[in-house]
Parts: structure tokens; C-alpha cells; sequence
């Protein structure tokens, strides 16, 4: 009974994920799974944690097979269950601490979820889940791993002083002053040209998405309109330094509209292709080159076992990462942009403290899944852990403007192509989150081996 209830405690808890978004339903789901570990003993409590991270893991990430299969589905989601066994060597039955220790040790869950294997795949944080809750205010204090501690916090704490001092620390956050300055709003387009077809062959057919975000440009956008029109990841799908007919006419809808133009591209070169944000101002200007690649997308690790297990696998290209930041500078307004997958990096969030984000990404490949709806959620944390409005550009949806409290200001419907349209704020200054929220991970890990050395002594 006791392996069920871990099961059905980790399903429970993959609803407060997007496109649920029932976000109390985090800490029921922990405070379940603390309950069955402190009754427990060590193989037990083992069996338990790693059939709540599949339950957790196995629902909310089933996306990642839609197109490729459920093998690799199955693969990523029990191998990355594993994780979620470390609080099991943390809570003893009947043992001092364990409330503490059970936070401290998600904490490092949550770290390891995000590093390993293969730089790691930490989507599936239940520190993501808390934009609408109470505990938002913590996000620019402290980012998502102290959004993690105190998740683990409240749905241990057996006490109701416990409770009480645990429920404080957001309460607190909320009045601490972010440091950041809103400046002059600045004007921008986002364009979602949309694809044909949905899928991993969304570019089957070589300037079709290129040639529905340029009509859609074209249709939409009158000449100094906005400051600024940016198009998502993939929307040129052929290399503009080997078509100089594509190049040209990017170069051309710039001059007709007088406005630059932030394009995603895909260009080649002697190390692998590059997936590219290139500032289109009458001609080629500056260019990002996206530094945190999607393993098992655009790269494939353990190619040789991966092959054998899914016959997509060959169709994976390694692409070539770029190797530092890009600040895209716009009569004197400056902007950085996070490609896809990268908004899962924590330590990117240190970097957005220019006027304000872009976020450029493709959802073609991932269809109409809970992906969609799980990446903006995460760009409104990123929102809130920077204090930046966002502006948040796909190819399929959810295309919107996000303010710096995490909100959407506008959006646009998935799958129609459209263009949204609006102000955002520029900002100044940097939070607490991007100055020393980097410290909290390796805080919460000293604590948690001083603490266990101190359970060990007394109990000795």
C-alpha cells in the first residue's frame, strides 16, 4: 500500500505543473511523500522516493516521446527517478531533524535534476510550479532553489511553530525591495508565422517557415511601427550566409519597415551547425550563438547505445555551441535573448540584467503537448527571478509579453499565425537573486552535512 500511495502522491504532484497549474497540490504531494519516508526504513523509504519521482516525472515529462517514441520516454523519466532517492538517506524513522533535513535534501535534488547526467534536464523542478502562489515573492530573493527549501519547508513541518517560521520566509520576501528601476517602455512586434506541419519534419520543405514569418511581417507591420520586431527560434529555416536570395530579402523587410529585426537561424559552419539569434538593422549585425544545447536534440550523447535503442536518434545532428553572452544593443537599448532550452539554466539569470529579455523558441517539434505550456511558465520565473519584462516569441505558441511580476500582459493564440503587438517596460538594476542567489545550493548543502553530523553525534 505504502508503494502505491508514493506512486499516487508523485502523480498528484505533477498537476501543479502546467497545463494544471494547481500549484497547492506541490505541497500535498511532498508533505505525502514525507509522511511515508518517516514511517519507513532505509529500503523502504529508497522503493518509495524512487516510485514518487517516476510517478512525478513519468506523467509531466510524457511529451519528450511524442514524436520519438515511448522508449526514450521511459529511459529519461526511470533513470532520472533515481534522484529523487537522495531524501531517503536523509529521513530516518523517528529521527531529530528530519523536517529540516527533508527540505535541505530536495534542495539538492532539485540541484542534481538540473546537472547530471549530460548537463542535466531540470524540467520537472516542483520550484517552477510556484508563480501563482504565495511563494512568488521569493523568486527574486532567492530564485527557484529557495523557492525548493522553503516548498520543503512548509510540507514537513509537523509543528505548528515549525509551520509558522517556515510560512514567514515568503511573507518577508515579498517586502524586501527587488533594486531594480522600471525606465522607458520600448515598443516591439512578435512574429508567430507558425509551420505546416507539426513535428520533428516541421522544415520538411526548405523556406517555408521562413517564407509565413516574412508574409506574416509583411501583412501585419507598418514601417516605424515599433522599435524592434523579433522573430522565434527556427524561423529561417535555411542558412542565410548560403542563400543570399533569404538574406537579402530579411535585409530588404528591415529597410521597407525601418526597423530591426531579431531573426532565429540555423547556419552551418566546420565544427556543426549553429542555432543563431541574429540582429538584422538594415544588414547582418550582431549575432548569439546558443551556448546550452538540448542533449538528445541537438546533441546525442552516447550516440552508439542511442541509436540502437531509437531509430530517430540518426537524425540527430550535434550542433555546435557558442562559448559566451551576446548583448544586443538597440539605439542604446539593450537586450540579451535565451534560446529554447536555455531557459532552464539557472545560471543564465545572472546575465539578464540589461533593459529587458527575449526569449526565443520552436515548439513545432513537441506539437500540441503540455511543453508549450510548461516553457512559458518557466520564462514567467525567470520574469519574476530578474525582475525584466519578457518578450516571448514562438513559432507555434504561447507568444506573449510578460511583465517583470511574472504576468501576461498579452498573448496570442497557439497554432494561428498572428503578430502581437505591444509596450513593455525597460528596467535597471539587478536582484538579490542574480547577486547571491547562487549561493543558496551550496548553503543548503553545508547545512544539510552539519546537520547530519550533529543527528549522527546525538544519537551516537
Amino acid at each position: 500500500m505504502r508503494y502505491l500511495l508514493a506512486l499516487f502522491f508523485g502523480a498528484l504532484t505533477s498537476l501543479s505543473f502546467e497545463p494544471f497549474g494547481f500549484w497547492p497540490l506541490a505541497f500535498i504531494g511532498l508533505a505525502g511523500w514525507f509522511s511515508l519516508l518517516s514511517r519507513n526504513q532505509l529500503k523502504s523509504r529508497i522503493y518509495i522516493s524512487y516510485l514518487f519521482g517516476a510517478g512525478l516525472l513519468l506523467l509531466n515529462q510524457h511529451w519528450t516521446g511524442i514524436y520519438v517514441g515511448n522508449v526514450p520516454w521511459l529511459i529519461l523519466c526511470l533513470s532520472q527517478a533515481l534522484i529523487f532517492i537522495v531524501p531517503a538517506f536523509f529521513v530516518n524513522k523517528g529521527s531529530k531533524y528530519n523536517h529540516y533535513l527533508f527540505a535541505l535534501s530536495y534542495v539538492l535534488t532539485e540541484l542534481l535534476l538540473r546537472t547530471v547526467p549530460f548537463t542535466g534536464f531540470g524540467w520537472t523542478r516542483l520550484s517552477f510550479t510556484q508563480v501563482d502562489s504565495p511563494l512568488a515573492g521569493i523568486y527574486p530573493i532567492g530564485g527557484v532553489a529557495l523557492v525548493a527549501l522553503v516548498l520543503g519547508l512548509i510540507s514537513s513541518a509537523r509543528k505548528f511553530r515549525s509551520l509558522v517560521i517556515a510560512a514567514l520566509l515568503p511573507a518577508v520576501c515579498w517586502f524586501i525591495p527587488t533594486n531594480v528601476r522600471t525606465q522607458e517602455p520600448i515598443s516591439i512586434a512578435l512574429v508567430q508565422g507558425g509551420v505546416v506541419n507539426l513535428g520533428l519534419d516541421f522544415n520538411s520543405k526548405p523556406q517555408e517557415v521562413f517564407r509565413r514569418h516574412l508574409d506574416q511581417s509583411l501583412s501585419s507591420i507598418r514601417s516605424n511601427e515599433v522599435d524592434l520586431i523579433i522573430w522565434p527560434e527556427n524561423s529561417v529555416d535555411v542558412d542565410v550566409n548560403t542563400n543570399p536570395q533569404v538574406n537579402e530579402s530579411i535585409k530588404n523587410l528591415s529597410m521597407t519597415l525601418n526597423t530591426p529585426i531579431l531573426i532565429g537561424a540555423v547556419t552551418k559552419s566546420m565544427a556543426g551547425p549553429k542555432n543563431q539569434s541574429i540582429l538584422y538593422n538594415s544588414d547582418k549585425g550582431q549575432i548569439y550563438t546558443k551556448r546550452y544545447l538540448t542533449p538528445f536534440g541537438e546533441y546525442l550523447p552516447l550516440r552508439s547505445v542511442a541509436e540502437k535503442v531509437s531509430q530517430y536518434s540518426a537524425q540527430i545532428t550535434d550542433f555546435s555551441a557558442g562559448e559566451q553572452n551576446v548583448v544586443f544593443d538597440l539605439n542604446n537599448r539593450k537586450f540579451n535573448t535565451l534560446i529554447c532550452y536555455e531557459l532552464i539554466n539557472d545560471s543564465f539569470v545572472s546575465e539578464a540584467t540589461n533593459d529587458f529579455l527575449v526569449v526565443q523558441t520552436n515548439n513545432a517539434t513537441f506539437g500540441n503537448t503540455s511543453q508549450l505550456d510548461q516553457q512559458h511558465n518557466i520564462a514567467r520565473v525567470r520574469a519574476l527571478e530578474s525582475a525584466r519584462n519578457i518578450a516571448y516569441v514562438s513559432t507555434t505558441g504561447t507568444t506573449s509579453f510578460i511583465s517583470s511580476q511574472g504576468r501576461i500582459l498579452s498573448s496570442l493564440d497557439k497554432f494561428k499565425p498572428a503578430t502581437l503587438k505591444g509596450r513593455i517596460n525597460t528596467s535597471q538594476g539587478s536582484t538579490y537573486r542574480q547577486s547571491l542567489g547562487h549561493l543558496v545550493e551550496p548553503l543548503a548543502i553545508i547545512a544539510l552535512l552539519g546537520l547530519l553530523l550533529l543527528r549522527v553525534r546525538r544519537e551516537s
